[in-house]
């Protein structure tokens, strides 16, 4: 207590009652700024943040397991999982990073919901820790981890990052091209071209879109200042070399498959231009708009009070600052007048990996001044925001089934997936092997069956080039078609006419909360020893649908 404390004690007694709670306010002061301290601390800082982004990670695999329980996995994420069943060089969709990836992955972790939300924070949690690796080479050491702890509150990478697929896993790839671009561009020696070549193929080899950051370090290198040095040093020659090298296989792979990707991708060129620029806006609208939370909580940590000014930064900070205003500035604009132009159908999720970097661009402004307090606060944020939404889960999972019940609870395709996983077991007696039907569907059951069947589409074969049609009649495979679309039957029913045809209805309902069931086809297609035994029966009965509930 000070004296003017002390002396408006003495003229009103009643304020000691105040007492307490002055003290406790003090002390919680006290304990945020000398965390803050730490945050910043040479030694202690990395440990500190490394737990940090742990604790947020594993906090928002519980608030996810909790609200999505009413619902299967996204079929972005579990068409991962299945194009992982086969290591090939790419899937009729992607390159095949993100089913690598997933494969690495559940080769360690069971295949449960929680592991594939596990997945996706571990994916944003390292794309946090990246960017606090970026931040380090532009700013000073108190922006950096304000820049980090602000990368944890934009919602793509928590809660909004809970859809493990191409877009999200691209998130890592930008962030280290940019990083590596920098120190590579600071030490210009061949190690560092070599990271820089890995990490784009890595990021094309996510998803195509990932090359937008290769042009933008291209476009950044081009207008450094001492650009003549880098291109003298072996930094962009080595990075291209290795880009090359590493991207071979798959580049060999497209051509085998006649550049299915590409021809898949086909579907969003051939718009108009207006419907183009109404899609590229919308998109970029909605990516700004996520990023309001992180900016809002960094504008409530450094501007309250009120915005305070520091002297001009040095040349070579500022030229730092430029790379990344540029970068960022070509990840951001760049797509979205290539989008109008060309044109493309621009999807929101493709904003995903561009716009990560726009809370540091900022950060890099010269004259703004970053007080200890603003670390934090921004740790308080993220402390309430994360403790809020664990806390406020159960509550608002419950809210969604019961007001929404459309929404909330998804087909049982879990349930379907066991349903058809022991029928196959009964009738053949060997693990299920292929499933086939329509994407959506036959990747989520992949998932949630035990044998994790590979995956056919059966409307589109040319998206998993990895079947053949001999495959199917010596494996055998079990076809799966929602009732309500007898075209997906049909298409199954082509590639074997008798195969057995059982009616499948899954209920779906949580908290008391009931919709109508679902009802499914699923066709058994036995394998060519079986059917072959099966051939002596009445053909009639062979092909006879039954039902089962």
């Amino acid at each position: 207590m000070n004296l003017a404390n002390a002396d408006a004690l003495r003229r009103d007694p009643g304020a000691g009652s105040s007492r307490p709670a002055v003290i406790r306010d003090c002390c919680l002061r006290c304990a945020f700024r000398r965390g803050a301290a730490a945050l910043v601390h040479p030694r202690l800082g990395t440990p500190l943040l490394l737990g940090i982004v742990l604790g947020n990670a594993l906090l928002w695999v519980a608030a996810l397991a909790i609200l999505k329980f009413a619902q299967v996995l996204h079929s972005d994420s579990t068409e991962a999982f299945a194009w992982g069943q086969t290591l090939a060089w790419g899937s009729g969709k992607h390159p095949p990073m993100a089913g690598w990836v997933a494969r690495a992955w559940f080769s360690v972790f069971p295949t449960s919901d929680w592991a594939f939300y596990a997945l996706a924070m571990a994916v944003t949690g390292t794309t946090v820790l990246l960017i606090r690796l970026l931040a380090g080479e532009v700013v000073d050491r108190r922006r950096a981890v304000l820049a980090t702890l602000l990368a944890m509150i934009y919602p793509i990478l928590n809660f909004k990052g809970y859809k493990f697929n191409p877009d999200l896993l691209q998130l890592p790839f930008v962030v280290l091209i940019v990083w590596a671009y920098m120190v590579a561009a600071e030490r210009r020696t061949a190690l560092w071209g070599v990271v820089v070549g890995l990490a784009g193929a890595g990021a094309v080899m996510t998803k195509y879109w990932g090359a937008w950051a290769l042009v933008a370090i291209a476009i950044a290198a081009v207008t450094r200042p001492d650009r003549n040095r880098l291109f003298r040093s072996p930094v962009p020659y080595v990075a291209f070399a290795v880009f090359v090298l590493a991207m071979a296989p798959h580049l060999d792979w497209l051509y085998a498959v006649g550049f299915t990707p590409f021809r898949y991708a086909s579907q969003y060129l051939g718009c108009d231009r207006v419907t183009a620029a109404q899609y590229a806006i919308d998109s970029t609208l909605h990516a700004f708009a996520l990023l309001l939370p992180a900016l809002g909580a960094g504008a409530v940590a450094v501007l309250l009070p009120r915005l305070r000014r520091v002297a001009a930064l040095p040349a070579d900070a500022l030229d730092r600052a430029c790379q990344i205003w540029i970068i960022v500035a070509v990840l951001t604009i760049g797509p979205l007048i290539a989008a109008i132009a060309m044109p493309i159908l621009m999807k929101s999720d493709w904003t995903v990996p561009l716009f990560s970097l726009v809370p540091l661009a900022v950060l890099a402004l010269p004259r703004l001044a970053v007080p200890l307090r603003a670390v934090a606060r921004a740790a308080v944020i993220l402390l309430v925001l994360g403790m809020g939404a664990l806390m406020a889960a159960p509550g608002l999972a419950t809210v969604k089934v019961l007001f929404e019940p459309n929404r909330a609870l998804s087909p049982r395709l879990d349930r379907l997936a066991e349903i058809a996983t022991d029928l196959w077991r009964e009738r053949v007696g060997t693990p299920l092997m292929v499933v086939v039907g329509d994407i959506e569907e036959i990747a989520t059951v992949s998932f949630y069956s035990t044998d994790h069947p590979r995956m056919f589409s059966a409307g589109t074969p040319e998206l998993t080039p990895w079947i053949s049609a001999d495959m199917l009649d010596r494996s055998g495979f079990v076809g799966i078609c929602p009732a309500a679309a007898p075209a997906c039957v049909d298409r199954i029913t082509a590639l074997r006419p008798c195969a057995d045809r059982i009616v499948v209805t899954t209920e779906r309902g949580a908290l008391g909360q009931t919709l109508p069931p679902d009802r499914w086809v699923v066709l058994l297609a036995l394998p060519e020893a079986d059917t072959q035994a099966a051939s002596l029966e009445p053909l009639a009965a062979a092909c006879q649908p039954t039902a089962l509930r």
